[in-house]
């Protein structure tokens, strides 16, 4: 008998989940060789890690159409991560890609710029 309310239960619960919309949970993972970076739309949030043990500090760099590009850099070593908020209006697209900041004179190594929806 347990057993069948269980199952009741269950059902309704699909029932009600039918038709229901449910927020996008885009996530969107950029990397290069020694940085990755994920864009979380629903959180709206970037996590930037560092996945290499060379001594080179990462940095993601952000954007809307018409603004400013904001870098931020995780400079904690190897294995480290760092995530920084966005604060963006809701449907606010948004560029964003990784980087290795190499030393001079070798040019820094970054991902093609993605974008998602805030």
């Amino acid at each position: 008998m347990r057993v069948r309310q269980a199952l009741a239960g269950i059902g309704v619960t699909a029932v009600m989940l039918v038709g229901t919309t449910l927020p996008a949970m885009a996530v969107t993972y950029l990397e290069v060789p020694g940085a990755a970076a994920k864009f979380e739309g629903y959180f709206d949030r970037i996590t930037l890690f560092d996945i290499a043990c060379d001594d080179d500090s990462v940095y993601t760099e952000w954007k809307t159409e018409g603004g400013d590009t904001i870098k931020v850099a995780n400079t904690s070593g190897c294995g480290t991560s760092r995530w920084v908020d966005i604060p963006m209006a809701n449907n606010t697209k948004i560029w964003f890609r990784v980087c290795v900041d190499k030393s001079w004179p070798t040019y820094d190594k970054c991902s093609t710029w993605d974008w998602d929806i805030v």
